[in-house]
């Protein structure tokens, strides 16, 4: 694609909004090189590139040193109910609070020197100053002491009272026999039904006789 005067003032309004020379290719339907020649050669657009970059690295600069800091912006929010005709449009500030992160950036390329972070280095140790170090432990390692402990007095026990001695078996001779199981005696008016015959009674069949 053969170079433009023109192009000078396109790609300066582009970098100005934050496109890179990738991009810049991409609009110009050529590739990353010839972008590259065109700012070797043509000086109008090498110097719109570089102060459309500056532009924008300072807006990032600027919007980087703000939340660092801390800033406050204006924001809307809109309402709208079922039964309102119109949207209701409230205004008000946000304000971000200071991020550490964005001070860190921001010092660290200001002031690469105070700022830069330190890298330290962990090495494992060897087996040798592993025993080393396991052999000074135990050389300083001190057991604590413990008192022996005595045995408690044994409490003076009583003495177990004397067993009685056994008395001497009675003799009482030998014996009685046991008495004999006798029936109980009847009572004395009590009379004997054995051997004695009843006659059956005959009552007549008829009415009942008159009472006496």
């Amino acid at each position: 694609m053969v170079y433009k005067p023109k192009f000078a003032a396109v790609a300066r309004e582009m970098c100005r909004l934050g496109a890179t020379d990738e991009e810049l290719a991409e609009h110009f339907n050529v590739c990353v090189r010839t972008i590259y020649r065109w700012r070797n050669t043509h000086d109008e657009f090498a110097e719109a590139v570089v102060a459309g970059k500056e532009h924008a690295d300072a807006r990032v600069e600027r919007a980087l040193y703000s939340r660092a800091v801390g800033c406050s912006v204006e924001r809307t929010k809109i309402f709208k109910h079922m039964g309102d005709p119109k949207p209701v449009c409230a205004t008000y500030t946000h304000h971000f609070p200071p991020d550490p992160n964005a001070a860190l950036q921001w010092l660290r390329a200001r002031k690469p020197g105070t700022w830069i972070p330190r890298e330290e280095t962990h090495s494992d140790p060897t087996p040798s100053e592993m025993i080393e170090k396991a052999l000074a432990r135990i050389k300083d390692h001190k057991l604590p002491v413990v008192p022996s402990r005595q045995p408690p007095p044994e409490a003076a026990t009583p003495a177990p009272p004397p067993e009685p001695e056994p008395s001497p078996p009675l003799d009482h001779g030998p014996a009685p026999p046991p008495a004999p199981i006798l029936p109980p005696e009847p009572p004395p008016d009590y009379v004997s039904t054995v051997g004695r015959v009843y006659a059956p009674v005959y009552r007549p069949i008829g009415p009942d006789p008159p009472p006496y």
